[in-house]
């Protein structure tokens, strides 16, 4: 594994710069956000929050940029769906964090199976709690039980064949808007297949 620690400033524009070209990409976990990062001419986008997929369904309908795929399955199923070597990137941004780390391995290591190109993540550094403890969340939906955060990750969690990339420093508001006394870290790690 290559470690690069870098200030907050710098985390999305080093890491920009690591991101490979894909025609195809899997955003697993995308939430009411899909990645854009990069530009594709399919994305695939998966969440298991029903909410979220309806209003993806809406606000994606108009963007020409790409094509849509849009799926409502959770990180186990969508392994389960595509053949090996199906897709050229798969990104898991805020993803892995709401999965028991065991579990989160297990799913890392069938992704690979599915990915051509690049496998790209990102996740706060360390664990970082978050609850909803009335179900909803941060922007109003049912989602609160998929946002809870179950584990919590370091450098040292990704073996040598990643390259990651972390601010020590990066997120300094919680999921519901409030300035954290102790501001967490963020991480990037990135496979290149």
């Amino acid at each position: 594994m290559s470690l690069t620690w870098l200030e907050k400033e710098k985390l999305i524009p080093t890491v920009l710069k690591k991101l490979l070209p894909a025609n195809i990409l899997l955003d697993i976990g995308c939430g009411i956000r899909p990645q854009d990062f990069i530009k594709t001419k399919v994305q695939v986008c998966c969440d298991p929050c029903m909410q979220y997929v309806e209003r993806l369904q809406k606000s994606l309908k108009e963007d020409k940029t790409r094509h849509y795929v849009i799926l409502n399955a959770a990180w186990g199923e969508v392994v389960s769906l595509f053949p090996p070597k199906s897709v050229d990137s798969v990104f898991l941004l805020d993803v892995i964090e709401h999965l028991e780390k065991e579990e989160a391995i297990h799913l890392l290591k069938l992704t690979e199976e599915i990915a051509r190109i690049q496998i790209a993540i990102f996740t706060p550094l360390g664990f970082m709690p978050q609850k909803h403890p009335d179900g909803k969340d941060a922007w109003g939906f049912d989602g609160g039980l998929w946002q809870e955060h179950r584990s919590g990750w370091e450098p040292d969690d990704f073996d040598t064949t990643w390259d990651v990339y972390a601010a020590k420093v990066y997120h300094t508001i919680d999921n519901s808007g409030k300035h954290l006394e102790t501001p967490y870290g963020a991480l990037w790690a990135i496979k290149s297949l």
